[in-house]
């Protein structure tokens, strides 16, 4: 019986934490690069877009807590393999834990300077578009977080058909 109920009380839980994480979202859509996400805006604010590469960083009032959403024309052509290295290669110090790669898009988490580290890169079917998102938090916080972030970057959206987009850089010189 006792069983029965902390899996009941498990349930209860996770449906409770879903509700909430379903009120207070927003969707944000990039208007450099037409990429959009839908956030928790209890949670993360967006700030002005950066004027280099299009990116758009959200602050959080949880301390060390951060997203960023950036992409663009991918005029080209350049793979999914590619525009995860070319992130991760601005984020040393990376300690890799999961990493899966499938055709048009890619995901990588693990530990960068003591927070979790997790990226999101989705590419179009044409390859001429793309989208990344970031997220950072601490791994205290992971429990609550875990649920936020997995619908966070199932979220993430490449442009509509007709929207145009900056170009996507593809390599370090272009940035």
């Amino acid at each position: 019986m006792t069983l029965n109920r902390l899996v009941l009380g498990a349930l209860l839980l996770g449906l409770s934490g879903q509700a909430y994480a379903a009120s207070g979202w927003e969707t944000f859509t990039s208007q450099y690069s037409g990429c959009s996400v839908d956030y928790p805006r209890y949670l993360f604010t967006p700030s002005a877009q950066s004027e280099g590469d299009g990116a758009t960083r959200f602050a959080s009032g949880l301390a060390n807590a951060g997203m960023v959403v950036a992409g663009g024309s991918n005029a080209k052509h350049v793979s999914i393999a590619d525009i995860v290295r070319i992130y991760l290669e601005q984020v040393e110090g990376e300690s890799i834990t999961y990493r899966r790669q499938e055709r048009g898009w890619a995901v990588y988490s693990g530990y960068r300077d003591g927070l979790i580290y997790y990226l999101k890169a989705t590419l179009s079917d044409d390859r001429q578009q793309a989208c990344v998102l970031e997220l950072r938090y601490p791994p205290e916080n992971k429990l609550e977080l875990d649920i936020i972030v997995s619908r966070i970057a199932k979220s993430l959206r490449l442009p509509q058909p007709g929207v145009a987009a900056r170009k996507f850089p593809d390599s370090e010189q272009e940035r």
